[in-house]
């Protein structure tokens, strides 16, 4: 019996520094959300989900990634690919760097690439002014320009501007 007395003592003793006995504010909360969690959740009520429709299931299905074991459910991508018959002509050979259906390559040392330089602006002198009276929609906004460039006629045309037109064009005297 002494060991029953000596614990109600300890429990005394302590209640002042364990407080009142009354739940604090914190844990009357974690227990209003336990208790909504719960009542929502065994009531079959569903506050917080949403429910698909069925086309959107049928839309999840089609589109999903992966199924349910992780595997990729995704059809690769050249799968529906049909690649018509071509040949690459000499000296090409065909290549199918992760391409669907390949392409024609060749080297460089073979076939020449195109190695285009862009030159500055009029470097060959063919583009000239735009005719005297040309409408303003020749004249832009901003980059919109109308570009005119030296036309090149037959023996005995001359370059003319023509009521209306933004460039000289070829006419006989």
């Amino acid at each position: 019996g002494s060991h029953f007395g000596s614990s109600r003592r300890i429990d005394r003793s302590n209640r002042a520094a364990l407080g009142s006995g009354r739940p604090s504010d914190a844990m009357k909360a974690v227990v209003a959300i336990v208790l909504f969690w719960a009542a929502t959740e065994c009531s079959g009520v569903k506050v917080l989900r949403r429910r698909d429709t069925p086309e959107e299931q049928r839309l999840d299905m089609e589109y999903r990634a992966e199924d349910s074991f992780g595997k990729t459910a995704l059809t690769p991508a050249c799968a529906k690919v049909e690649c018509g018959e071509y040949s690459c002509p000499t000296p090409f050979e065909l290549k199918k760097d992760a391409t669907c259906c390949g392409y024609c390559w060749a080297p460089d040392h073979v076939v020449a690439a195109d190695r285009h330089v862009v030159t500055a602006f009029n470097a060959t002198g063919n583009v000239i002014e735009q005719c005297e009276e040309a409408p303003s929609t020749c004249k832009g906004p901003g980059a919109n320009v109308v570009r005119c460039f030296r036309p090149s006629c037959r023996n005995g045309d001359v370059p003319n501007c023509s009521p209306g037109s933004c460039c000289p064009m070829c006419t006989t005297r």
